[in-house]
């Protein structure tokens, strides 16, 4: 079964947006194996959306959020 991570910054998102973004994810891996294996595998993908603490990372040393 596709699973996917996704980490954003802590209140990034609405609930809203979130279930796009977790929509849309699942639409594209869905899209990709029915491509390259042709096979439908929309109702097996799990999208993990993980946000972070306040201040909970940083990229290129510089901290984020």
């Amino acid at each position: 079964m596709p699973s996917l991570r996704v980490t954003i910054p802590h209140g990034d998102l609405s609930d809203e947006q979130r279930t796009a973004l977790a929509v849309r994810l699942t639409d594209s891996i869905s899209a990709f194996y029915r491509e390259q294996k042709q096979e439908d595998v929309s109702s097996f993908v799990v999208a993990h959306i993980h946000e972070t603490a306040p201040a909970g990372y940083t990229v290129g040393g510089q901290l984020i959020g």
